[in-house]
């Protein structure tokens, strides 16, 4: 194995055919990883048209997307299915963009007196000639996403203020009746607004609140936001070559089935970014999505998404889990675990203790998802994943990358590492100063 320097991952970019921001910007999650590093790895692999790449892990789509503007097909597997909307959507490029516009168009016309009377009541002023309580009764009783937002207690905590929020169960409703292919890339564009503009969401190592818009301009975000989403697809409308692509949402940890399932029989690369031994609950980071598309509407719906997932936080553990079986005989793995259980053995807080089990369990599960490649990955695929070492354990030092090669070397999995690229040195976010590496590990399937 060799550690080689950024600037050969460099070599592939003269293959982007778009500007970053060029439907990639429909919805970018905050964790996402660079859009260029598929194209620096399609140059590398040499993958072309009439091969397949894999994208796992594909969250919102980076993968696909940039394999479609390279005129390579691709599939993408995804837990979330808001990730997984966000990757149809952004993955299908036959919506009429006049269509779009002029459905969008309609949706603002229909839905401005009742943002304007939920304006105007929120004002002294007007308020006793605006009153919107009947209006706010009739938009929660027909909406279960507003309910639930209501009953959570997402409201009362601030995550959207009060206008903001009826403002978005205005153009819900009216999307809803949109027909299916522009209503989903509607949606599309009224989820991204709630993490960028309207709600009172920031991220740092977490999700939180901060501040209080009491308005928002709703409709005039939403209208530019399609006016976007309908240039990019003129661009896109106009490329030479475009690949096709398949969003699937399932468990990585059972792609070669999932795979089946759609008729696929092998994959030729995989590009991808897992997600991090760390704590963060990427459910979490995707809240307002999952609730205001209707996914999380209960306890039980939210649980359904997390056991779908690699485990990777301590909010995504449960009692079930035994994934951490299948690495109990990898040493690297049992030292990182070992060494929390001392550290934790005096703590008290109960998360604390669920720490050694998380980086078994993450490792376990990884270690299942690379054995489900395996019967997929044609001899001699190769595959790219994007990894980052972590400290996030009570500064335990976890080597992602370094143990991510480890499990691929396995025999029954058949994998062989080829490289590590060292892509990216970081602080880390845990207070201890330390530089850590991000990794592209590269293998090649024997």
């Amino acid at each position: 194995m060799t550690i080689t320097d950024f600037a050969r991952v460099q070599a592939g970019r003269n293959r982007q055919l778009l500007q970053n921001n060029v439907v990639h910007d429909w919805y970018r999650f905050v964790l996402a990883f660079p859009d260029h590093l598929v194209a620096d790895m399609c140059n590398r692999f040499n993958a072309d048209q009439g091969d397949l790449v894999l994208d796992p892990f594909c969250g919102t789509g980076t993968t696909p997307v940039e394999c479609k503007k390279l005129g390579i097909d691709s599939v993408g597997i995804e837990a979330n299915p808001a990730c997984v909307l966000a990757s149809q959507v952004k993955t299908n490029w036959n919506i009429d963009p006049e269509h779009l516009l002029a459905t969008a168009n309609k949706i603002i016309e229909q839905a401005t007196p009742d943002c304007n009377q939920l304006t105007f009541s929120a004002q002294p002023l007007f308020a006793s000639a605006f009153k919107a309580d009947d209006l706010k009764d009739q938009l929660l009783d027909g909406s279960t996403e507003g309910k639930y937002f209501v009953s959570s207690g997402m409201l009362k905590r601030g995550w959207i203020s009060e206008i903001p929020f009826y403002k978005v169960l205005v153009l819900l409703n009216a999307i809803k009746r949109a027909k299916p292919g522009v209503s989903d890339a509607l949606k599309l564009a009224l989820v991204s607004l709630l993490v960028e503009t309207i709600g009172n969401i920031r991220f740092g190592p977490e999700i939180y609140v901060s501040g209080n818009k009491q308005d928002v301009n709703v409709l005039g975000g939403f209208r530019q936001k399609v006016d976007k989403m309908a240039r990019d697809l003129q661009v896109t409308q106009a490329l030479p070559k475009i690949g096709q692509s398949r969003i699937l949402q399932g468990d990585a940890r059972q792609c070669d089935s999932i795979l089946s399932e759609a008729n696929i029989n092998s994959v030729d690369f995989v590009i991808t970014s897992p997600p991090y031994p760390t704590e963060k609950d990427y459910t979490r980071q995707t809240r307002l999505e999952l609730v205001f598309l209707g996914h999380v509407y209960d306890t039980l719906s939210l649980r359904s998404i997390k056991k779908a997932m690699v485990r990777s936080h301590s909010k995504g553990i449960y009692k079930a889990d035994s994934d951490g079986r299948l690495v109990a005989h990898i040493p690297e793995v049992q030292a990182i675990a070992d060494e929390l259980r001392l550290k934790v053995a005096d703590k008290t807080y109960g998360f604390a203790k669920l720490y050694p089990r998380i980086i078994e369990e993450y490792f376990g599960g990884m270690y299942r998802h690379l054995k489900s490649l395996g019967r997929v990955l044609r001899r001699g695929g190769r595959c790219a994943y994007v990894v980052g070492d972590q400290r996030t354990y009570l500064q335990t030092y976890t080597p992602t990358g370094k143990i991510l090669s480890i499990l691929a070397e396995q025999d029954e999995i058949g994998l062989q590492v080829e490289d590590v690229l060292v892509w990216r040195v970081r602080k880390g976010t845990t207070g201890s100063g330390e530089e850590i590496k991000e990794e592209i590990v590269i293998l090649r399937k024997t």
